[in-house]
């Protein structure tokens, strides 16, 4: 989406007016000390919100409208009366998913408290019934529970910095597990039961111990944050992952639905170790490999017979791929 780009090129101005409205550094801890006031603001493409430390609501109402003549004058922008409020922090409000109100500090006073909103915590549970459970029927449990594991870990990165982060963590971990059970019982048509027999590991859902669903609680809360690092593109290429190719497959003509647990049957069989040289591979190191191509069977199920099915390295199977092709 290009909006947020626009909007950051845009807004850049209203950034620089707004930090020459505030007090910064060592200057900014001497009016902390003094009991003077101060103003702060964070944004995110097109939503920011503006701090007041000790500060009035008259003193707010008229930075407002200081920020409303400068975005008419400055950037060709309307500011939203309908969208624009003042509050107190007394009162709470949502702000990029966290709700922020006052809660009772370590000290037994009063304190401003970040939490996860409403609203994020019912958007998490959608996201993963999507990613589990609102899947075309062939598409393999494995390549399930990836999808959803990065969904999870995106979440728990963004909210960790949340006061009420663990024990919302810990909720929806039950739930996420429940709905993963439902998506397997519903694919396999089998009864919960039958499910905790054959994917339940110790207290979590999985085809295999390196390949389980992960859990929001595995995200440690941090509430400190260091400059990011510098992006550093790298020029080294990479071979799509099988679960890859199957989430993709409708965008190649060689459609693969299913290979994913195929190719967890596969590796616990060969005992992860590439069939060709015997090296020791992992998911991300090798392939499930067709021993006989896929055209010389009357169907793909009996071409995707475990059978038919063997374990190589990334460079056994690229080598094999560049002999059949030569033939």
């Amino acid at each position: 989406m290009v909006s947020p780009l626009l909007a950051n090129v845009v807004l850049n101005k209203l950034d620089w007016f707004l930090h020459s409205k505030g007090f910064h550094g060592e200057a900014g801890h001497v009016r902390a000390r003094h009991g003077e006031s101060n103003v702060r603001f964070c944004r995110y493409a097109d939503d920011w919100c503006v701090f007041f430390a000790r500060s009035s609501r008259k003193r707010a109402e008229r930075l407002r409208d200081e920020i409303r003549d400068f975005l008419r004058e400055s950037c060709g922008l309307e500011l939203s009366a309908e969208k624009t409020r003042i509050t107190h922090v007394r009162d709470g409000y949502d702000f990029l998913g966290f709700n922020i109100a006052v809660g009772v500090g370590t000290s037994g006073k009063p304190v401003p408290k970040v939490k996860v909103g409403r609203k994020a915590i019912a958007n998490i549970q959608r996201r993963l019934g999507e990613a589990l459970r609102y899947r075309p029927m062939q598409e393999s449990i494995s390549v399930r529970l990836v999808r959803a594991s990065a969904v999870i870990r995106g979440w728990s990165n963004y909210f960790k910095a949340a006061h009420n982060f663990s024990k919302v963590a810990n909720t929806l971990d039950h739930r996420a597990f429940w709905i993963a059970a439902k998506a397997i019982c519903r694919k396999e048509d089998i009864s919960t039961a039958q499910c905790f027999r054959r994917y339940r590991l110790g207290n979590r859902i999985g085809v295999h111990e390196a390949c389980r669903l992960a859990r929001f609680q595995d995200t440690a809360a941090s509430y400190y944050y260091s400059s990011p690092e510098p992006y550093q593109p790298g020029g080294n290429q990479r071979y799509l992952e099988d679960d890859e190719w199957e989430v993709a497959f409708v965008l190649y003509d060689r459609q693969r639905p299913g290979c994913g647990d195929l190719k967890w049957k596969a590796l616990v069989r060969d005992g992860f170790h590439c069939r060709g040289c015997a090296v020791v591979v992992s998911s991300k190191t090798s392939r499930a490999d067709h021993i006989k191509p896929v055209n010389c069977f009357a169907n793909l199920e009996m071409a995707t017979d475990l059978d038919n099915i063997q374990t190589l390295c990334l460079r056994c199977h690229r080598l094999k791929t560049e002999r059949e092709r030569r033939v």
